[in-house]
């Protein structure tokens, strides 16, 4: 058991031990610090930023700073708090250009310039440069803004210029510290009790007058659009007449080809039927002229067929055929009488052949 204690605490023993040479040893540089290195034997501050780690130190040989690289603010206002990265100081009263009292809240942001910080400590600033760079905010942004006069402060875009105008001022006076000004915000103005309903009753009037312009200017604008709705509406007319015309003319111009198409329509018809007509009228009448060519032919060469012998025994035989008695007498004791019944002793009887 002895031996386990006494173990144990031999453990412990180099623990501690370890954690004193760590904290003597070894110095950690935050995400939002800058380290400084200073030997302590001669060499002095080392000419370079150091960033987040751990760095080693051996006592009496070297000698860490920190240098805070956030946005610091600086507040002039009559609410006063102090923060690690801030500054307060009471409002700033300023005699404006036409002599009259005004008091500023205002906020102005700054940092460290990055790879400056061991300047600081080299300069021997370490411990003041935030109060005098304070003062030379303060003196700077007097200094600028005695600039305005009362009616000038209540215009939002001259603030703007004057806030943007100091920050190179800023910058020339915040160079000896080593830091940087970001922006400068001017957040309230105030005037005394009296100046201040005066110069509300003034704004009021400087405002009723710029309505007023706005107004007419609105009015002038409403007068230019309807001027210019009523060109609008007479260019359209105008354009709208211009194609209805244009629309006529085609339309009478496709009605006159129109017309032009039918009418050659019509006398084409009228002609081919014309044509038709006639080459009909002709076959017709050739056909007519063939056909009593042919019946003339055919009663031509008919009477020639009928005029020889055998034509005449033709038409007696048919004649002969084509007898319708009554009653017949012969005398049977007449022996050049034919019989009826004999048609081609008819027939010789009919044509005179004995």
């Amino acid at each position: 058991m002895n031996t386990i204690a006494k173990v144990f605490l031999s453990l412990v023993g180099l623990l501690v031990v370890g954690l004193i040479l760590l904290n003597t040893l070894f110095v950690r540089i935050h995400p939002w610090e800058y380290g400084v290195k200073q030997n302590l034997l001669g060499d002095g501050v080392v000419e370079k930023d150091f960033g987040t780690g751990f760095v080693l130190r051996i006592p009496g040989v070297h000698e860490w700073h920190r240098i805070d690289r956030r946005t610091h603010f600086v507040t002039f206002a009559d609410i006063r708090q102090r923060t690690e990265i801030g500054m307060s100081r009471p409002s700033l009263e300023i005699r404006t250009k036409d002599n009259n009292l005004a008091t500023y809240d205002l906020s102005v942001t700054y940092r460290v310039e990055e790879g400056s910080a061991y300047k600081i400590v080299q300069d021997r600033k370490k411990e003041i440069y935030k109060a005098r760079v304070v003062d030379n905010i303060e003196s700077t942004m007097r200094e600028e803004l005695a600039q305005l006069s009362s009616e000038e402060i209540f215009s939002t875009e001259t603030r703007l210029r004057v806030a943007n105008e100091a920050l190179p001022r800023l910058a020339e006076s915040l160079r000896e510290f080593q830091c940087v000004p970001d922006q400068v915000l001017i957040r309230a103005v105030r005037f005394q009790d009296g100046y201040e309903a005066r110069l509300q009753a003034k704004q009021l009037t400087y405002q009723k007058t710029e309505l007023a312009e706005s107004q007419r200017a609105v009015e002038d604008q409403s007068a230019i659009t309807q001027t210019k709705q009523a060109e609008i509406e007479a260019a359209e007319k105008e354009l709208r007449g211009e194609w209805d015309k244009r629309i006529q003319q085609a339309q009478s111009e496709n009605q006159v080809k129109i017309a032009g198409v039918r009418a050659k329509a019509n006398i084409y018809d009228q002609e081919t039927r014309a044509k038709a007509d006639a080459s009909f009228e002709i076959a017709i009448a050739e056909g007519n002229l063939a056909i009593a060519k042919a019946e003339a032919l055919r009663n031509e060469l008919r009477n020639k067929a009928l005029d020889t012998k055998g034509g005449r025994i033709f038409l007696a035989q048919q004649a002969a055929e084509n007898l319708d008695f009554e009653s017949v007498t012969l005398n049977s004791n007449d022996p050049r009488v034919p019989s009826v019944i004999d048609i081609s002793a008819m027939v010789k009887l009919l044509i005179g052949d004995e």
